[in-house]
């Protein structure tokens, strides 16, 4: 499955100090000051969007960023050496890559304003931090989501109803264990052959025109095709001569650098012409039958040419037992056990529980 580079998006990290959210290229806090700790993890902002910023997207593509080993300053993937200190990152830490962000979701629009939970003003959608007095505002924002998924009306102790919910569930996984004792239950009765009956049939086989059906490549040399459409005759991993792209759902992949790829999984449909042709072949045509209602079985002739050939077998005894319930049929294909089965003999019968004979013993 190929992986295709949709764009690239600046995701978000959560000062350890005083909780603010900053941009993930920004190595200290915006709000107050505090460095980006080296273990700090990288998450996707809310109404992100693809970044236009060529610098951003070229730092990205560097890799993940490298941690100084003497005074811990963040640093380009391709840094050999520290920008704040000088010195040697060979023993430098590179934040970790590669991980699943999320799904993304280009933001369609503004983001409706967000109120500062500490003073009350109202800042823009996008803002991490108020205007005001610069407080969190990502903690609004999650409180916001959890009241608009709640039910107008509802209770914070509505979900515990939830649990009332586990009886019924347990009752409901009982009664289908119920249901299937009683399907596969059998009982037993006493039975006496009455009479018999038994058939056996051949398909008899002719060779005439028959329709076929192959991809245009791959028909019988110098034969015409009947009628033809496009169908799906394979799915690569690669781009193909003639093939259609599918892809999934976009979603972001952390660059280790404060940016996430936003990539997607996909794979190349190969379309091509599946056709109908006609060609001479062996084909069913009336089946050749037996029967009888004695105990001397046998198959029915048939005439064979070039052109004329026996197909499939197949035989069936039916066998009907006096029982205290009335006459119950008995069905089997084993001739052994028809043969035993003599008018005047008594058997014990296995009923299922919808009252067929499932098997017969003496």
């Amino acid at each position: 499955m190929a992986k295709k580079t949709v764009g690239y998006v600046e995701l978000e990290w959560a000062c350890p100090n005083c909780g603010g959210k900053n941009p993930g290229t920004s190595k200290s806090c915006k709000a107050c000051g505090g460095p980006q700790p080296e273990n700090v993890q990288f998450e996707q902002a809310q109404g992100a969007a693809l970044l236009e910023d060529e610098a951003k997207i070229a730092a990205a593509k560097k890799g993940a960023d490298i941690h100084c080993p003497y005074c811990g300053t963040r640093n380009p993937g391709d840094a050999t050496a520290c920008i704040q200190c000088g010195g040697d990152l060979v023993e430098g830490t590179r934040r970790a890559s590669g991980r699943v962000v999320g799904a993304f979701s280009a933001q369609v629009g503004p983001l409706a304003p967000v109120k500062c939970p500490s003073c009350g003003a109202e800042n823009p959608g996008a803002s991490k931090t108020c205007s005001a007095c610069g407080a969190n505002l990502k903690a609004d924002v999650a409180s916001a989501a959890s009241t608009a998924t709640q039910p107008e009306g509802s209770k914070p102790g509505a979900q515990k109803k939830l649990w009332l919910l586990i009886p019924l569930v347990a009752f409901l996984l009982l009664c289908c264990g119920v249901a299937a004792a009683l399907l596969f239950r059998t009982s037993e009765a006493k039975g006496v052959v009455q009479e018999v009956a038994w058939e056996r049939s051949i398909i008899v086989q002719e060779i005439g025109d028959v329709t076929r059906e192959d991809w245009r490549d791959e028909l019988p040399q110098g034969v015409q095709p009947l009628s033809c459409s496009e169908k799906l005759r394979s799915t690569e991993d690669e781009p193909a001569p003639g093939s259609k792209e599918v892809c999934g759902t976009p979603y972001s992949v952390d660059t280790g650098s404060g940016v996430a790829e936003v990539v997607q999984d996909c794979v190349y449909e190969v379309y091509d012409d599946y056709c109908k042709y006609s060609a001479r072949d062996w084909k069913d045509v009336e089946p050749a039958v037996a029967q009888g209602t004695n105990f001397d079985p046998y198959w029915p002739q048939v005439q064979t040419s070039e052109e004329r050939r026996e197909g499939e077998r197949s035989e069936e005894y039916r066998v009907f037992f006096e029982t205290d319930d009335g006459i119950k049929e008995f069905t089997t294909t084993d001739e052994n056990l028809f043969l035993q089965l003599q008018p005047g003999t008594e058997w014990t019968l296995e009923f299922n529980v919808f009252g067929a004979i499932v098997s017969v013993s003496r």
